[in-house]
């Protein structure tokens, strides 16, 4: 009876490791740098108030975008592919979720109806922006009705010199209107005598 070989005690060979799959990987990974990149660029570099925050912050997304990709693609060999992939990714994306978002739209109004009416239904005062802009304004032509149109004031600070009221307004919103984790709120500003002097509207955090 022979022996075993050598061979036959060695355990057996493991597969070939199978290689990272660093393609898809960075698919991802430049797009996500990409527009962190931007948010960041924006705060630090562009002044307060620009027309189109949005708009401004694509472009810097897209900037960041270039140099992390090109920097990837020294990594991998493809310098200009990645590069590419870089700049053109925050547009990408913008389209693809401007698209979700447009697809769901009738959904969303739905849903926005059912709140009105439910809110309706409650016996709420205001259950619509449109409804809270325009009580607001018709509030400082005739302060003496603010209860009646708004409710109860989230807050009044008087002197001597006169009164100013804040309503808050938490929702229903429809799509095209306020939403998010903010509301709007409605200041009505009076004189001594009661009289409306001013008012305006601002979101703000909800309580």
């Amino acid at each position: 009876m022979s022996s075993p070989g050598i061979e036959e005690l060695l355990p057996p060979p493991l597969p070939p490791a199978r290689p990272a799959p660093w393609s898809a990987l960075l698919a991802l990974l430049v797009p996500a740098a990409a527009l962190a990149a931007g948010t960041l660029l924006q705060r630090i570099l562009q002044s307060a108030g620009s027309a189109d925050p949005v708009l401004h912050w694509l472009f810097w997304s897209s900037a960041a975008g270039l140099g992390i990709g090109a920097l990837a693609g020294l990594w991998r060999g493809q310098k200009l592919l990645w590069g590419a992939v870089g700049a053109l990714s925050p547009w990408v994306c913008a389209a693809l979720v401007a698209g979700a978002m447009h697809g769901l739209l009738p959904l969303r109004e739905k849903l926005a109806d059912w709140r009105e009416e439910r809110c309706r239904a409650e016996g709420r005062k205001v259950c619509t922006a449109r409804d809270f802009t325009s009580r607001c304004a018709q509030s400082r032509e005739n302060p003496e009705r603010a209860k009646d149109w708004l409710g109860e004031p989230r807050s009044g600070d008087c002197s001597g010199q006169g009164c100013t009221r804040k309503w808050l307004y938490p929702g229903p919103f429809h799509p095209e209107e306020t939403a998010g984790p903010f509301g709007l709120a409605c200041f009505v500003v009076t004189d001594e005598q009661g009289r409306g002097v001013r008012h305006w509207l601002m979101t703000t955090d909800l309580p």
